[in-house]
């Protein structure tokens, strides 16, 4: 076992423990704000792939390995969408958001819905990482430069990031068309 799959057993770790949190927190659906997370990361995992590469040529596996697991990646982003937890955020008549907010604060103040994904979508995140590692060992051995990349895997955690984040966005849509306080089959309040 070399180094770079070292630090990528701990990147995945670190990654695992953030999104376990978020998946099992009631988060604010901020709209266009939703969509840094996944930005940032996307960017970020670029670069890192771009540095793995540094002169070598792309290959076949290379190739088969991006693609793989980003369909992996958007399969399970979009199921942990479709099964989120959707609430309205429940204020008194009247309410306005402080003046003098931060811009995260100040969305966060004006969020109608909240959502989380909750143990069923944790599952989903696990079974991410596992075939994330799993295809990791496989890609080494067919020769895999991207395939074993920590570039990879934050190109990975933002498409399914993004995935989630469209999904969720339509769900959350379609409700404020039916502007009923509970307009949805799939609005679960605890």
């Amino acid at each position: 076992m070399n180094l770079s799959i070292v630090s990528n057993v701990l990147l995945i770790l670190l990654a695992v423990g953030f999104v376990a949190v978020r998946q099992m927190t009631w988060r604010p659906v901020l709209g266009a704000r939703d969509w840094m997370l996944p930005g940032i990361i996307a960017v970020i995992g670029a670069v890192l792939s771009l540095q793995t590469l540094s002169g070598q040529v792309i290959g076949v596996m290379d190739v088969i390995a991006l693609v793989v697991e980003l369909v992996v990646a958007f399969a399970l982003g979009t199921a942990m969408g479709a099964m989120a937890h959707i609430r309205r955020i429940a204020r008194p008549a009247g309410y306005q958001p402080a003046a003098g907010l931060s811009d995260r604060a100040a969305a966060q103040a004006a969020a109608e819905f909240e959502t989380r994904t909750g143990p069923w979508g944790l599952a989903l995140w696990v079974v991410l990482i596992g075939v994330r590692v799993g295809l990791m060992f496989a890609f080494e051995q067919l020769g895999s430069h991207i395939g074993v990349a920590t570039g990879l895997i934050l190109i990975v955690l933002a498409a399914n990031r993004a995935a989630r984040v469209v999904v969720l966005h339509r769900r959350v849509d379609a409700l404020r068309r039916t502007s009923a306080p509970s307009g949805s089959a799939r609005i679960i309040v605890p």
